[in-house]
């Protein structure tokens, strides 16, 4: 009685690690938007994950045998993350990136207007070069055309 306890208890825990990441997915995809075939590709890398989830704890909780208690389990740890531990670990995992990424953006945003005039002033200069360039190309196309000519008359 106390092994299937263990093991229940063990497919409850794989089932909530299985909500977690289901739930990483799904911030993901609210966060970047993805294309059909990408979100296939997902659905397909998060099922395989979720697959080796089950038969690695299926294994080393009870040397790989899978009772309908243990999907049971699984199934019970997902509605329990999802009931309980969901929305508060996607407000905590939020704040995170938040806080991570507000520097970078505040640097960003602090360097976007030099890069812009800096840019601009480049611009400039390659249309100047842009011109010269295409200056002396007409004048060495001139001259070409008349050693071409001076070459015939020898």
């Amino acid at each position: 009685m106390l092994e299937e306890i263990n093991v229940f208890l063990s497919a409850l825990c794989a089932g909530i690690t299985a909500g977690f990441i289901y739930d990483l997915l799904r911030m993901k995809r609210r966060a970047i938007k993805t294309r059909t075939f990408f979100i296939g590709v997902e659905d397909v890398l998060f099922w395989v994950i979720a697959a080796l989830l089950t038969f690695i704890t299926a294994y080393i909780s009870n040397q790989g045998e899978i009772r309908l208690y243990f999907f049971l389990a699984m199934v019970l740890g997902i509605g329990i993350y999802f009931w309980l531990f969901s929305r508060w670990i996607t407000q905590i995992i939020t704040f995170i990136i938040k806080v991570i990424v507000w520097p970078f953006v505040k640097i960003f945003n602090f360097l976007k207007p030099p890069v812009k005039w800096l840019i601009a002033l480049v611009e400039k200069g390659t249309q100047k070069t842009g011109r010269r360039l295409n200056n002396y190309r007409l004048k060495a196309g001139r001259r070409f055309r008349s050693i071409r000519n001076i070459m015939r008359k020898v």
